[in-house]
């Protein structure tokens, strides 16, 4: 049986750009020194005129387009605004992974059965866990609550995997300081059949999720 998985992308800037950092820097100037002409000594005699030093030129500098990548998503589909969608489900979220890309960093919920599966995601001061309402900080300059319809691992009903949990709450399952976007993901709890995540992201981006 495939398990379904959901789909959390974090863009690496205001504007979707590449990922990679901008090596593209001004190139320095310098001042190329004018060729000098000794004045002619003087003379009596008649002399031809001396044809002037031409002034050396300096070249233009080379410069490189930077060009997206072809599989950078379209911004028009991606927002800063609060998204949600898509039915609760019985199936647990029982592994959260995490990839780079050339222009969003991407985490990833993998669920334990086939039935669809629904989320809801939003920019908040600061997460909390559930049900408690301890804060949850994460690090970066703003934090994500990104919400799955369907329990987490050990806290579900279906049987799989007896005994095992996702996690505690307030557990870092991803700690990824030198990523563009993404700073880390922490469990904040699974309660009445839902899990929730605290997301730390270096500023508040746009972002994409959905389930496949």
């Amino acid at each position: 049986m495939r398990g379904r998985t959901i789909f959390l992308a974090l863009v690496c800037g205001l504007a979707v750009a590449g990922c990679g950092s901008d090596q593209s820097a001004s190139p320095a100037t310098s001042t190329l020194p004018t060729a000098s002409v000794p004045p002619a000594p003087a003379t009596t005699a008649a002399t031809a005129t001396p044809k002037p030093t031409p002034t050396p030129t300096k070249p233009a500098p080379a410069t490189t387009p930077r060009v997206p990548a072809p599989s950078c998503p379209d911004p028009a589909r991606w927002g800063t605004d609060q998204r949600s969608g898509g039915p609760m489900s019985r199936d647990a979220v029982y592994l959260v992974r995490t990839g780079r890309h050339e222009c969003y960093d991407r985490v990833v919920f993998s669920v334990n059965g086939s039935a669809d599966v629904g989320f809801a995601a939003r920019y908040l001061p600061v997460v909390t866990s559930d049900p408690k309402g301890d804060p949850l900080p994460v690090p970066g300059g703003a934090a994500l609550e990104f919400a799955i319809r369907a329990p987490a691992l050990g806290s579900d009903d279906a049987g799989h995997q007896p005994g095992r949990v996702l996690a505690s709450v307030g557990d870092t399952l991803v700690s990824t300081p030198g990523w563009p976007s993404l700073r880390a993901v922490r469990f904040a709890g699974s309660f009445e059949g839902r899990c929730v995540f605290a997301i730390g992201v270096r500023a508040k981006l746009p972002f994409a999720s959905s389930p496949r």
